[in-house]
């Protein structure tokens, strides 16, 4: 049952709310709120410690060559064969990008900032596992990075929970009650997110603590996410799945006394936990005008209680280089029905071959050969660090 009401911005005792049952579209039809993925999904690290010099001479040579061909160059690391794209300029007061399916790397020389900075990647935290890619990172750092002891700190991590069986609604926003405010650190704000009329997601806080909720079934189609669904077993066609996300910087970490990797990954439970009783709840609304005294919601009575445990799936490779053929075939697509039209070449058949003559003639003008720009193109791929079952699919 669905509340009804004369508009949006009734504060109780509104005539209407406060005498027909006021219940969420979640709980109305005692739906039980389903979860199907929890865990870590982003996690940047920064790194404090003295660099080695080869590794500087390294990634020095390669910007070189990248700055020259204005092309990202392909670098490894000689102990650990980590391998990584390094970019032609560098980010956030990093002089130098290093970039990969797995993490990004950044390395620079400023006294502002630790000398290394990690941002470890979605799918490679579910392809390897939150503690394996994390063994994998610290094992690149010592044998590689530093030449000396370092210091490893989180500087942001975020806690997910995926679940059907509940829709927020737009009405919901004034619902929700908290924001810590007896934390100083942690600002307040809050967002709505529209695709059309439809909602798609809120968003609460600022900097140190930021709270998200928002719809995935409609992200993993923006942006290709195509192995969450085997993560989650099924796609969220019929009944959309929606994300609930704490975002937690290092000003919000340190106020809990967290200062080691370790450290934070243990707590992840109490941080959702914090997160979900005291900074942000969802409540029904009642005569009282205080809303900090209205009943917490069902749905986040179960919200709550998930437990943050880590999922992982055998498939992210195979699904990410699917996504990315299919986005290198809809570009070809367009160009190519383009270039066709342009030439009058209505059968595919007779347009591929008419596009051979063409790029055998450009490539000899450059003096370039296919087969050489392929394999170029071929040592330049990377893949996420993963195992993928060989099950013909």
């Amino acid at each position: 049952m669905k509340r009804v009401c004369a508009g949006t911005e009734c504060v109780p005792p509104c005539p209407i709310c406060t005498t027909v049952p006021y219940l969420s579209n979640s709980s109305a039809d005692g739906g039980v709120l389903r979860v199907r993925s929890t865990g870590v999904d982003t996690l940047n690290l920064a790194a404090k410690g003295p660099v080695r010099k080869q590794a500087w001479e390294l990634v020095g040579e390669a910007k070189a060559q990248a700055q020259t061909s204005a092309e990202s160059e392909l670098i490894e690391f000689p102990v650990t064969g980590q391998a990584f794209l390094l970019r032609s300029h560098g980010v956030r007061g990093y002089t130098y990008w290093l970039s990969s399916p797995d993490f990004e790397l950044m390395l620079g020389t400023s006294e502002k900032f630790p000398a290394v900075l990690v941002q470890m990647h979605s799918a490679y935290m579910h392809s390897m596992g939150v503690d394996e890619s994390l063994r994998l990172v610290e094992q690149l750092l010592r044998n590689d990075i530093f030449a000396g002891p370092y210091e490893l700190m989180v500087s942001r991590i975020d806690l997910y929970a995926d679940v059907q069986g509940w829709v927020p609604e737009l009405t919901d926003l004034r619902r929700f009650v908290g924001f810590g405010r007896h934390r100083k650190g942690f600002e307040e704000r809050q967002l709505t997110y529209m695709a059309g009329f439809r909602l798609t997601g809120f968003m609460f806080g600022k900097d140190a603590l930021v709270g998200r909720i928002y719809d995935k079934t409609v992200e993993i189609h923006r942006r290709g996410l195509s192995w969450l669904p085997d993560l989650w077993g099924t796609d969220g066609q019929d009944d959309p799945v929606w994300r609930l996300e704490f975002q937690f910087r290092r000003a919000a970490l340190v106020e809990f006394n967290l200062r080691t990797v370790a450290d934070v990954l243990a707590a992840a439970q109490d941080l959702w936990r914090y997160a979900t009783e005291e900074w942000l709840s969802l409540r029904t609304p009642t005569r009282d005008r205080r809303q900090r005294r209205w009943p917490v919601d069902p749905v986040w009575e179960e919200i709550r209680s998930v437990q943050i445990a880590p999922g992982m799936t055998g498939v992210v490779r195979r699904r990410l280089q699917q996504a990315d053929e299919l986005r290198l075939v809809q570009g070809f697509q367009g160009y190519a029905s383009s270039l066709a039209a342009r030439r009058d070449r209505l059968e595919l058949g007779d347009a591929m071959e008419d596009f051979g003559t063409l790029l055998q003639r450009y490539l000899e003008s450059r003096g370039r050969e296919f087969a050489s720009e392929v394999k170029r193109k071929q040592g330049r791929q990377l893949g996420v660090t993963a195992f993928v079952e060989n099950d013909g699919r």
